[in-house]
């Protein structure tokens, strides 16, 4: 049983299709990937949240986001309220090769 309710962005929809697509145009298994792993980290997430590093970032509020890394590349983004886990953002680490 879960002990933390996962919610996703409302927008996380549009960025995790993003993603997907990019991704299916070089490789369809490896989209296939990305979305299994998403789903994978959804479920550590409801287990554990805190297992994932604090996001260490000047732009946003100290000690509040933490990043989890999926699927070689990419970075989810979420806080920790209570017993639920927001999910704000599903960033490609490529795009800014200093954000792992």
């Amino acid at each position: 049983m879960s002990r933390y309710k996962v919610i996703a962005a409302p927008y996380l929809n549009g960025m995790l299709l993003e993603h997907i697509r990019f991704i299916s145009r070089v490789s369809v298994p490896a989209a296939k990937r990305f979305r299994k792993e998403f789903a994978e980290l959804t479920e550590r997430l409801a287990e554990n949240p805190y297992q994932f590093p604090v996001l260490e970032d000047p732009n946003l509020p100290r000690d509040t986001y933490r990043k989890a890394l999926f699927a070689k590349w990419y970075r989810a983004v979420f806080f920790v309220e209570g017993d639920r886990v927001y999910i704000d953002a599903v960033v490609d680490c490529r795009r800014n090769p200093g954000a792992l």
